[in-house]
């Protein structure tokens, strides 16, 4: 590992730690800090980060599990590989299995080469509660879940209010929502890029790839000086490769 991919690393695994703390049902069980979302039992939205260069215990992990288990949740971890390399095989000997790593991937402005220009697609900045609404609709779509919930809408309130952005493509001239997406509060001139859907019917144009760049692009403009985003599939590198990011790390999750 070089030693400005373990800068960019350590960066990001820093800000994914800060974010988890700003929330407010977080929590901190030495060597890790845990998040839990009070209005979904989704695994994703609940989980645990151990601290850059962490050896757990099994007095540590019991904790975990408590926590997790208390909250009627289920024990699941996230966490940069190469910054806690001893924590995975100690998961693996308490019953975790691992799940498919995450590819972990940035750019500047000289590498994004993504196209705005896309025939027939318009793209706007979310505004009002309407556009947040019609944001949070096409992604539960696109990530196959049918219902909208006013938690939904108002995690993307919270997006806006404390830095973020929202982004929509809409087709011109009806101005239906083909896809969204957005970047997260800025901590520490560190963004995720996250939660890119396109609808359906809108797939194979490259709007994900275009949403993804156009995204980057706005939060450098902002003076954000890493923006990142997380893949789970090798073809979902190359889209984004194509887009100018590039490959720096891996997150790991496991679960039990």
């Amino acid at each position: 590992m070089t030693f400005q991919s373990r800068t960019t690393l350590g960066r990001v695994s820093a800000y994914l730690r800060a974010r988890m703390a700003l929330q407010g049902s977080g929590l901190r069980v030495a060597p890790f800090t845990l998040t839990f979302d009070t209005a979904s039992a989704e695994p994703s939205r609940n989980y645990a980060t151990p601290d850059d260069g962490a050896t757990p215990d099994a007095a540590a992990l019991s904790a975990l599990v408590t926590a997790f288990k208390r909250r009627q949740r289920t024990p699941r971890l996230e966490y940069i590989g190469e910054l806690a390399p001893a924590v995975l095989p100690f998961l693996l000997t308490e019953g975790f299995a691992a799940e498919q790593p995450l590819s972990l991937m940035t750019c500047t402005r000289d590498t994004l080469a993504g196209d705005g220009d896309l025939a027939g697609v318009e793209w706007q900045l979310a505004e009002c509660e309407a556009d947040l609404r019609a944001a949070a609709h096409v992604q539960n779509l696109a990530f196959g879940v049918a219902e909208t919930t006013p938690a939904d809408v108002e995690r993307l309130v919270r997006v806006v209010g404390q830095g973020g952005a929202v982004a929509l493509a809409r087709a011109s001239g009806s101005r239906e929502t083909l896809g969204a997406g957005l970047y997260s509060p800025p901590l520490g001139g560190v963004a995720e890029i996250a939660a890119i859907g396109v609808h359906a019917e809108a797939r194979g144009r490259g709007v994900g790839r275009a949403m993804a760049a156009l995204l980057a692009e706005h939060a450098l403009v902002q003076g954000i000086e890493l923006p990142f985003l997380m893949t789970a599939r090798e073809n979902e590198d190359r889209v984004y490769a194509r887009a100018g990011f590039s490959r720096f790390g891996e997150l790991v999750a496991m679960m039990r």
